[in-house]
C-alpha cells in the first residue's frame, strides 16, 4: 500500500514526507524522509553519534538506494541535517540546549518542513524553518505546538 501511495503521488508530481518512526527503509522512492540520528543508526546497523561527514556519507547512500529527493536528519540538540542530491546542509539546534520536554519534536519538525515545502519554499529554507520551530518547541511542557506567530516573531527577533 505504502509503495503504490507513493508511486500515485510521484505520477500526480505530489510530495511524499514520511516521518517513518523506525522503519524509514519502508518507504523507498518518497520525496523526503524524516528519522532521527538513532533510526538511521539503527536502520543500517551504523554508528554515526557527531560524525557529520561520516552522516553525509551514509545520507547519499540512504539517497541512492531508497531512491529519495531528500533526507532530513534530526540530531536532537546538535541540530538537523538535510542531504539531497546536490548539497549537504548542517543547522545547529535553535535556541538553549537544555530543552524542557523533547516530546513531539521530531513531529513538528517534519510536519513545519511539509508545510513550508507544500507553501513554495525551496528544502533549505523549510529546513531552516523546521529547525527553528523544533527548537521552540522543546522549550515547552508536555506535548505542545508552535504557532505561526511564535515563528514569525522568532524569525524576525533572531532568538
Amino acid at each position: 500500500m505504502r509503495r503504490e501511495a507513493i508511486r500515485f503521488a510521484r505520477e500526480l508530481e505530489i510530495p511524499v514526507i514520511v516521518d517513518s518512526r523506525d522503519n524509514p527503509h519502508k518507504y523507498p522512492g518518497a520525496t523526503t524522509i524524516t528519522p532521527n540520528i538513532t533510526e538511521v543508526e539503527k536502520t543500517l546497523d551504523v554508528k554515526i553519534g557527531r560524525d557529520l561527514e561520516k552522516l553525509e556519507s551514509v545520507g547519499r547512500e540512504i539517497l541512492q538506494e531508497w531512491d529519495l529527493n531528500s533526507l532530513l536528519v534530526t540530531r536532537g540538540k546538535l541540530g538537523l541535517s538535510l542531504i539531497d542530491r546536490d548539497q549537504t546542509l548542517h543547522l545547529e539546534a535553535h535556541g538553549s540546549e537544555d530543552a524542557v520536554d523533547v516530546t513531539g519534536a521530531g513531529d513538528t519538525v517534519a510536519a513545519t518542513y511539509t508545510t513550508a515545502l507544500a507553501s513554495g519554499a525551496p528544502p533549505d529554507d523549510a529546513a531552516r524553518l523546521a529547525n527553528i520551530a523544533g527548537g521552540l518547541v522543546v522549550m515547552k511542557k508536555g506535548t505542545a505546538t508552535v504557532s505561526p506567530e511564535e515563528l514569525r516573531r522568532t524569525m524576525t527577533s533572531g532568538k
